[in-house]
């Protein structure tokens, strides 16, 4: 699967694939095994997939904050900040304001990786 508008490496798209097999989004024939994503990859593919999930109301944000925490730490420590200096935020002050602004952030951030699974999804639901 090779998209030509699309920015992400073949092993960042492996870690998108992969994080969205292990959440059912993609069926697991569907995934190019050719190369191997790095620990930051992988950790960047299941918060990117965590944040497409979110934006289809399937989780609670305060949980998606503390996950993409775990998963940043240690692997990606600008993310990480960012991550936690959102969450604290969110817990001064947890309103839909707030979750909006976080939100459309993190869009951004991952702007590329979102693109590339909604792509993927929508060329799975047609094949």
């Amino acid at each position: 699967m090779d998209y030509e508008n699309n920015f992400l490496s073949q092993s960042q798209q492996a870690a998108l694939q992969q994080a969205m097999v292990n959440t059912k989004l993609l069926n697991s024939s569907s995934i190019n095994t050719n190369n191997m994503p790095t620990p930051e990859q992988q950790a960047y593919g299941v918060i990117a997939v965590a944040l497409y999930r979110f934006n289809l109301q399937k989780i609670k944000w305060s949980l998606f904050l503390k996950t993409a925490i775990k998963l940043a730490t240690n692997v990606c420590q600008w993310l990480a900040t960012e991550l936690t200096r959102c969450q604290q935020e969110y817990k001064a002050q947890p309103n839909d304001a707030v979750i909006i602004e976080q939100n459309a952030l993190l869009n951004g951030i991952f702007s590329e990786e979102l693109a590339y699974i909604s792509a993927l999804l929508g060329t799975e639901a047609q094949a």
